[in-house]
Parts: structure tokens; sequence; C-alpha cells
């Protein structure tokens, strides 16, 4: 019983750590990119850097 809760965690976890995180990091990205043009267009530089950071982080969870 142990041994099958173990893998069963053991999958979840890895399929969220995998497959959900990936969307969530490029949903973020666009998601902040988005709120920042049609809201925020003054200093923004930094927001949209982040925004890309978390696209670029999403792209390359996604392709492993």
């Amino acid at each position: 019983m142990a041994k099958a809760l173990k893998n069963f965690i053991t999958k979840m976890l890895k399929s969220l750590l995998t497959e959900w995180l990936e969307d969530f990091l490029i949903l973020i990205g666009v998601v902040i990119i988005l709120y920042n043009t049609y809201h925020h267009f003054g200093e923004t530089i930094g927001n949209y850097l982040l925004g890309v950071i978390f696209l670029i982080f999403g792209f390359a969870f996604a392709k492993r």
C-alpha cells in the first residue's frame, strides 16, 4: 500500500512539474506583457523583461 501511494505521489508530482509548470510560466509571461501593454505604458521595461523571462523559461521547459 505504501509503495503504491509513493508511486502515485511521484507520478503526480512529476506530471505537475513537467506538464503544468511550462504552461503556467508561459501564461504568466503573456499576462504580464498584455497587462502592461494595455494598462501601464509608463515604466514597464522591468515588467516586460520579467514577462520575457517567464516566457523563455516556459518554452524551455516545454521543449524538454
